[in-house]
């Protein structure tokens, strides 16, 4: 290590195989690369990961192996020791003494990084019963000097901690019950500050640590939000026009056009739920945002169920469109001024105020015929029947696309990399447009109806607009903003 980061905080984590050890690293430094498997044995060697933000490490951890015969260690420390002063000294000799040997090769690997100056975060599994053989590899480490502290880790009932609790308070200053599985940067955060307490010259670096782990979140608060709003903008102007032969081939190929032009809806809101994830550092490869439950549920975008519970109910949906002036379609180019032309040829046409509640809430776009006067004004001098589709015709589906990525997103933020799936749908995204004021449930509306009306050449004030609402939402309502 160098000079400059020589005060950089370093974690050796040690335990048993298959007690949440590498879970708890995976989660601890957002990297769901960490080996965790079922089979003993995987940690063999020391692994290192640096935590860094900008270039810069904040803290190590070390994966170590498990002890490998630590009443034998312990046996030969003790044979050696004359005081309590002598034991660091003693178990530096150990691995010294056996270097190059079979002998104590998982001990030497582990106590190695100890002897170095890293801490120690000791893992148990909370869920299994306390056994007295747990207390020669405890005393192993005490006789080390380092400062350390117990992590139980909970995976289930956690029916065994506080027999867990009684015996490693008293060999550890601190233990803490964690689940790896339930990480959030605020678990993080907790965890670095407890250890300026047991590591004093720690202290700056561990608080600058926390600065930079905090203004992380911030940041990523910021990208999330910029996604959502590209999402919705993108959503909002999407529109597909198809030649055909003549008039005859629309009935053979309407449905066919529909498909597609909501596959491709679909595909937007799955690219921007992927980024949401790969902002929080999940290894994608080939992870769909639907978990597998989701997925065999039929839990699509356009289902009723899903609008049934991410969208505005109907009555919110008729004051929204009341207080609004909102039409329940928007494909309007008022650049151009063909309201007359496009009003109930293009998309299912256009509303008013007294547009009823399946317009509004409609959850399909519907194929037609654009007029030729249109065609003129979109410079498409090609001969055929010209269909468009596009772009969605309901007030009310920007509102289920934005509670959807709500939701994902709270889902992100509670997804520990120890991990494999999302955590389960919880409808988080609904309850948030719920409890929004009616000065931002409004603005929004105006804001999804301007980008609709203006689908072909969307103002910049618009997209900035709306973007400064979806600011304010997420980071309004960011789990890590949220008490603990």
């Amino acid at each position: 290590m160098s000079e400059s980061n020589a005060e950089v905080p370093r974690f050796a984590v040690v335990g048993r195989v298959n007690k949440g050890k590498s879970s708890i690293i995976a989660s601890l430094i957002e990297n769901d690369a960490v080996k965790i498997s079922p089979r003993p044995g995987t940690t063999t060697e020391c692994v290192r990961y640096d935590v860094e933000v900008d270039g810069r490490v904040l803290f190590s951890v070390i994966d170590t192996p498990g002890f490998e015969d630590a009443p034998r260690a312990l046996h030969w420390i003790k044979q050696r020791e004359v005081t309590a002063a002598d034991r660091v000294q003693r178990v530096r000799e150990l691995v010294d003494a056996f270097e190059g040997t079979d002998d104590f090769v998982e001990e030497r690997r582990l106590l190695r990084p100890i002897l170095q100056g890293a801490a120690i975060l000791y893992v148990v599994n909370g869920d299994e019963p306390y056994r007295k053989n747990y207390e020669t590899e405890m005393e192993v480490l005490r006789y080390t000097g380092q400062p350390a502290m117990a992590l139980i880790n909970r995976t289930g009932s956690g029916e065994h901690i506080e027999d867990w609790r009684r015996a490693l308070n008293q060999y550890f200053k601190l233990v803490r019950v964690f689940d790896a599985h339930a990480v959030t940067w605020e678990e993080r955060r907790k965890l670095l500050e407890t250890f300026a307490t047991l590591q004093p010259p720690w202290e700056r670096s561990i608080v600058e640590a926390v600065d930079a782990l905090r203004a992380q979140e911030e940041h990523r608060r910021y990208q999330v939000a910029n996604i959502i709003s590209d999402m919705l903008v993108d959503a909002l102007t999407l529109h597909l026009t198809f030649v055909l032969p003549d008039e005859r081939a629309l009935p053979h190929e309407k449905a066919r056009l529909e498909r597609e032009f909501h596959d491709k809806l679909r595909a937007i809101e799955r690219k921007a739920h992927r980024k949401i994830a790969t902002v929080y550092l999940h290894r994608l490869d080939d992870w769909s945002p639907e978990t597998e439950i989701e997925l065999e549920s039929h839990d699509d975008l356009f289902a009723k169920e899903t609008w049934d519970v991410m969208g505005l109910s109907p009555r919110a949906l008729l004051t929204l469109t009341t207080l609004t002036g909102a039409a329940a379609g928007g494909a309007v180019d008022a650049a151009v001024g063909f309201a007359s032309v496009f009003a109930g040829t293009v998309l299912g046409g256009l509303g008013g105020l007294g547009v009823g509640v399946y317009e509004l809430t409609r959850r399909f776009a519907t194929a037609s015929n654009v007029t030729d006067q249109a065609v003129s004004a979109l410079k498409n001098p090609k001969d055929g029947y010209r269909v468009r589709v596009g772009p969605h015709p309901s007030l009310n589906f920007p509102f289920v696309l934005l509670a959807r990525a709500l939701d994902h997103f709270d889902r992100i933020q509670a997804w520990a990399h120890a991990n494999k799936e999302l955590p389960p749908p919880n409808e988080t995204g609904r309850q948030i447009l719920d409890e929004l004021d009616a000065s931002t449930r409004r603005r929004l509306g105006k804001a999804f109806s301007r980008i609709q009306k203006r689908y072909r050449d969307v103002p910049g004030d618009a997209r900035s607009g709306l973007r400064e609402l979806i600011h304010r939402i997420v980071n309004e309502n960011a789990r890590s903003l949220r008490v603990p």
